[in-house]
């Protein structure tokens, strides 16, 4: 009645391979659940930490600069 054979080992460690396989995926999906979650919670990007600025004409050259830039390179800049 209680007695091991070949079958019933492979059976349980088939068995307990698909449960760990489960959990594995499992796992995965939550780790995808909360990445986006936390990259739909981001808040947009500011301009000082790498995202897009406006720029402006400068008037004297017509280079276009950054809104704030003190100088765009030459002496006679408005800027």
């Amino acid at each position: 009645m209680f007695g091991f054979s070949l079958m019933k080992i492979v059976f349980t460690i088939a068995i307990v391979f698909a449960v760990w396989q489960a959990f594995k995926y499992l796992g995965r999906l939550q780790d995808e659940r909360e990445t986006r979650a936390k990259v739909q919670k981001r808040p947009p990007e500011s301009p000082k930490s790498g995202g897009v600025e406006d720029m402006i004409e400068c008037k004297v050259c017509g280079a276009y600069v950054t809104r704030g830039v003190k100088s765009c390179g030459r002496a006679d800049c408005p800027f």
